[in-house]
């Protein structure tokens, strides 16, 4: 018999040339004829690939906006921005915003549906027929065999963090395979994550460490790997090892979903399978990215100018290893990245007019970075804000509310002085200077009725909530023409993975084995304090009385979190991470603070108030950390168990 498969391309991935990603035509192409040539078997490969998720801004997954590091203006219908279904109570069985586990999300235009199930069963169908394509090169055949596993690999790893644990495909089903062999139950986290581990490392064992140029946006064994340590990580993590909460989260049967008894040697895995990828990937060339033009600058230009180059840069001219050698796995289609382009950019004076004009034109401000956010970065010394003998005082007090002169001689909250070079990379505030449409010092002014301030009306949609603005992934050449309504977006890749995120896991995983940080957990956090222009780890810590060995357990865990936060703001990190760490309804149940937008003098725009929000916050522990698995797929499969609260 003759199978059909209809394959739709949804999305472009590679980085890699004008024509970007050559997929199966919309239409129906049997098996046979994808698998009768090279060419065709590599099509197939690339529309396995456009299953990923579009990460970028908030439309399409809730990791850029539910995680409490940046949010869209107040006004919006979760129909629009999807993610606020997290926050006020609306994803639920009947309606869940997000087609992963089943295609039909039914939110109207909001909805994605990725249907990564779809994905992984033609990846096994890939893998069962790739043995018999005519004239395929050897090393061909195996990258092709690497990336199949990696893509079901991550397909279901995308699905765990959504849903927790999974029902896994550990092989190709048979358009005619019975009931039994179709319905399964849930397997529990820790099998998933052994699964899914096994499946990166046999990946790894078949793909090459590095990509040409023509290929950026493919598996790679580093990629793998990375995975993989990311895989260990979450499964180490509170959220999922010995978590009272998911007592009673069993299958039918019985079978106990989350383990109940915490395990410490989790850790070690989750720190040795971290090791084992940076090792990888430093002995491939892969390696922090550094703006030479900034070698010789001071270290507070440099490390601002080494991590916001590292995000708008356009690799296509030079791989690098990749993504400059940081990326260790990206995703190229621009939608989301133009979106967060039109609505992180600063409004703008439209055609020399010298008063001010809400518009709906150019750049539609309203993406902000949150005031935990601003928090999380560290003081130019390299300590967090409470810890730091120079602010822990008025930061306890006040919020470092206290106003002062900042560098460009404009008055400006006392938080946003001194600062880590990666804040003034990240994040625009009032009377700052913000890098775009041509110019490096861009003058924010965002008291109410100013340029970038709130407007006064609750009805316009294009305005912050918090009071920042944000500067990562806006570039200089990111710019609007008025005479033609026109923006000039730039281009670069969205970053799945960074070498970056290793290190820092690497020195995490390292503490919570036997709660201290050794030398070569230090070192690693060094590299990334280097790239940003900070000094070392001990030289930070030798200001404070004690050190960080003074520390209880507790401002211990919080000082290398917090590290992990200010280095991957605003990339959709937070979203999991605050999960894993069990700690997300710290910042989701409540509506969080912010500066005060209506206010129209210092004094009362530097006034803290409820974050301006169109719901009220209905976030609920444990239910709102994974999605709801919608009620088809439970009225289809009644081996499935719904997740806890829904």
């Amino acid at each position: 018999m003759k199978h059909s498969v209809k394959i739709l391309a949804i999305g472009l991935l590679f980085l890699s040339s004008c024509n970007y990603l050559d997929v199966v035509p919309q239409g129906t192409a049997t098996l046979d004829d994808i698998f009768s040539s090279s060419d065709n078997t590599r099509k197939f490969l690339n529309t396995l690939y456009t299953y990923i998720p579009n990460y970028a801004t908030y439309r399409y997954m809730p990791d850029f906006c539910a995680g409490g590091d940046v949010i869209t203006s107040a006004n919006g219908q979760t129909r629009y921005f999807p993610y606020k279904s997290i926050l006020y109570g609306d994803e639920n069985a009947n309606q869940t915003y997000y087609g992963l586990w089943d295609p039909r999300a039914d939110s109207g235009i909001g909805a994605t549906n990725y249907d990564l199930y779809k994905a992984i069963r033609y990846a096994w169908m890939m893998l069962d027929r790739v043995d018999d394509v005519p004239n395929l090169a050897p090393e061909d055949h195996d990258s092709y065999v690497g990336e199949a596993y990696f893509l079901i690999a991550l397909y279901h790893w995308i699905l765990m963090q959504n849903y927790g644990p999974v029902v896994l495909v550990d092989k190709e089903i048979s358009f005619n395979a019975s009931t039994e062999e179709m319905l399964k139950p849930r397997s529990s986290w820790d099998e998933c994550a052994d699964f899914v581990c096994d499946l990166f490392d046999r990946a790894a064992a078949s793909l090459p460490a590095v990509r040409p140029n023509v290929d950026l946006g493919r598996a790679t064994s580093v990629a793998a790997k990375a995975y993989k340590a990311r895989v260990l990580m979450y499964s180490a993590s509170p959220l999922v090892n010995g978590n009272a909460a998911y007592a009673a989260f069993r299958n039918r049967d019985g079978k106990q979903l989350i383990s109940q008894t915490y395990d410490r040697e989790k850790w070690k895995r989750a720190m040795d399978a971290t090791e084992e990828a940076i090792k990888l990937a430093e002995s491939n060339g892969y390696a922090l990215y550094t703006d030479p033009a900034s070698a010789s600058l001071s270290d507070a230009v440099r490390g601002r100018n080494n991590y916001y180059n590292l995000f708008i840069a356009d690799w296509r001219n030079g791989s690098e290893n990749g993504c400059g050698g940081e990326y260790l796995f990206a995703f190229g289609d621009q939608t989301g990245i133009q979106h967060i382009q039109r609505t992180g950019a600063l409004r703008q004076h439209q055609n020399g007019e010298t008063s001010f004009s809400y518009t709906t034109t150019g750049f539609r401000t309203s993406l902000s970075p949150t005031l935990a956010c601003v928090d999380k970065f560290l003081t130019r010394s390299g300590l967090p804000l409470w810890a730091d003998p120079d602010t822990k005082s008025e930061f306890a007090s006040n919020h470092l509310m206290s106003r002062a002169t900042g560098e460009n001689g404009e008055r400006t909250a006392r938080l946003h002085i001194g600062r880590d070079p990666r804040f003034y990379a990240t994040v625009g505030y009032n009377r700052g200077n913000f890098i775009y449409n041509g110019v490096t010092d861009y003058l924010i002014k965002s008291y109410a009725g100013e340029y970038q301030g709130y407007t006064g009306n609750v009805s316009h949609e294009y305005n912050v909530a918090t009071g920042y603005f944000l500067q990562k992934y806006i570039s200089i050449s990111t710019s609007y023409t008025y005479s033609s309504q026109t923006i000039n977006y730039a281009r670069f890749p969205w970053p799945l993975v960074r070498l970056a995120e290793l290190y820092l896991d690497y020195a995490e995983a390292d503490f919570e084995y036997d709660n201290s940080l050794s030398a070569t957990g230090k070192a690693y956090i060094d590299k990334v304090h280097a790239r940003a222009g900070l000094p070392s780890f001990d030289v930070a810590w030798s200001r404070v009385s004690g050190g960080f060995n003074g520390l209880d357990l507790a401002s211990k865990r919080r000082a290398l979190h917090e590290e992990n936060l200010c280095e991957t703001c605003c990339e959709g990190r937070w979203y999991h991470n605050l999960r894993r760490w069990n700690v997300i309804q710290e910042y989701m149940s409540s509506t969080p603070d912010a500066l005060n937008v209506e206010g129209t003098t210092e004094d009362t725009y530097y006034t803290l108030v409820p974050q301006k929000e169109n719901g009220v916050r209905r976030f609920e522990y444990p239910k709102n950390v994974w999605l709801a698995i919608p009620l088809a797929q439970l009225e289809i499969n009644n081996l499935l168990v719904q997740n806890p609260g829904y």
